[in-house]
């Protein structure tokens, strides 16, 4: 399947237009789920939850495994730039969890 790993695709993770949702979309149709997807390190419990259960809700629906990896990054808010220091990531802006 198409796999679209945010942080380590720099043509992706440079996209001000990608969220969680269209991943989601694209998800439906082709790829595997939400991958290496940063988010803000303060997520709540509930948001966190809830998307999982969006990805799980997809995998059931169209019978295919979906992932749901996503890296939250403490100190860092929707919007802001990550500041990854790895040869093996991208950086990206946070994206927001709705």
């Amino acid at each position: 399947g198409l796999m679209l790993p945010v942080l380590e695709d720099r043509r992706l993770a440079e996209l001000d237009t990608l969220t969680i949702q269209k991943l989601l979309c694209i998800s439906s149709v082709c790829g595997v789920g939400i991958d290496t997807v940063p988010i803000p390190g303060d997520v709540s419990q509930k948001s966190l939850a809830s998307l999982i259960l969006d990805v799980a809700a997809l995998a059931c629906r169209w019978n295919k495994p979906l992932s749901c990896r996503v890296f939250p990054v403490p100190g860092c808010q929707a919007g802001m730039a990550t500041s990854f220091d790895s040869p093996y990531m991208c950086n990206s802006s946070i994206f927001r969890l709705e």
